[in-house]
């Protein structure tokens, strides 16, 4: 069993990377990849120890980078890359200056976004108030949640978590909430080309998780556009449906599939590492194609 999409708290998680080998080990995973969000730096926190110590298994080094396509927010898997030579890009993209620039930015755009529709919000109220910090947004949520009339004053379908807040409204060009994060990001071409540049390969992260109302239709249009290697068919919230949807678009296209739970430790519920919730359970033997060589260990 394998688990190729995962998260510390070098991004969004909540465990440290020894805390992720420590339960990747006892679940007895074969190959795992730490794949935080636009940083490598699990990878070299793990050059300061021994690894076989914690954790036996395979490690294929990873990222999830955040990209932009036809001005929505996409996630790219990118799989056995240089990661010191990637992270030196992702360094200079995201240094400090300028996500504290970008986020600042995008924060004055939902407080506008709030005050335009008249929903009730307390600012000195939100958990997390570090707003120079990519991951803002999910504290607002929080605290727009709370109040029932927001639900009324907004009749969109972004209350019932916070991925739909973030999918469905804040990057959804057709919501009320949008407040265009993609042109803030590389492209899609540029990061498959940063990945493939560096020895790697680059997989479409979880289709249905951005919740399109023309799925498939974007599949075939990013496939056409895009030099992709593979997909991620296998995920946590998939139905059958889906992932059987999504391996037969992978088999007439050629293209490999990877899959992953997105644990975030405590950010995610129902996101357990290795199982998703409870049937996720990869076999090793989709990444017997994978033509790389760049495992961690």
């Amino acid at each position: 069993m394998i688990d190729l999409h995962m998260h510390t708290t070098y991004s969004d998680g909540t465990d440290t990377v020894k805390e992720l080998l420590e339960k990747a080990e006892s679940l007895g995973l074969e190959v795992i990849s730490i794949t935080d969000h636009n940083t490598c730096k699990s990878y070299f926190e793990m050059e300061e120890f021994n690894v076989k110590e914690i954790y036996k298994g395979d490690i294929l080094v990873g990222c999830e980078f955040t990209t932009s396509f036809d001005n929505r927010l996409i996630e790219v898997l990118g799989y056995g890359f240089d990661y010191k030579k990637v992270n030196k890009y992702l360094e200079e993209f995201y240094s400090d200056e300028l996500v504290s620039k970008r986020t600042n930015i995008l924060y004055n755009r939902l407080l506008d976004r709030i005050k335009e529709l008249g929903l009730e919000f307390h600012l000195e109220r939100v958990r997390d108030k570090k707003f120079t910090n990519e991951f803002f947004e999910r504290g607002i949520y929080e605290e727009l949640v709370k109040y029932e009339n927001n639900k009324e004053k907004l009749k969109e379908d972004v209350w019932a978590s916070f991925s739909n807040f973030y999918r469905k409204g804040l990057t959804n060009p057709k919501s009320k909430l949008f407040i265009n994060h993609a042109e803030f990001k590389p492209s899609i071409k540029e990061i498959v080309n940063l990945i493939h540049k560096n020895g790697g390969i680059a997989f479409l992260a979880h289709p249905y998780q951005y919740k399109f109302t023309d799925t498939e239709k974007f599949l075939d249009k990013i496939y056409d556009e895009v030099a992709l290697d593979g997909i991620e068919c296998f995920y946590t919230t998939f139905s059958e449906e889906q992932t059987n949807y999504l391996l037969d678009f992978a088999k007439k296209k050629n293209l490999l599939i990877s899959g992953g739970s997105d644990y975030h430790g405590t950010n995610k519920e129902n996101h357990n590492l290795g199982v998703g919730r409870g049937n996720l359970k990869i076999s090793k033997d989709i990444i017997n194609n994978y033509k790389i060589g760049k495992y961690y260990q």
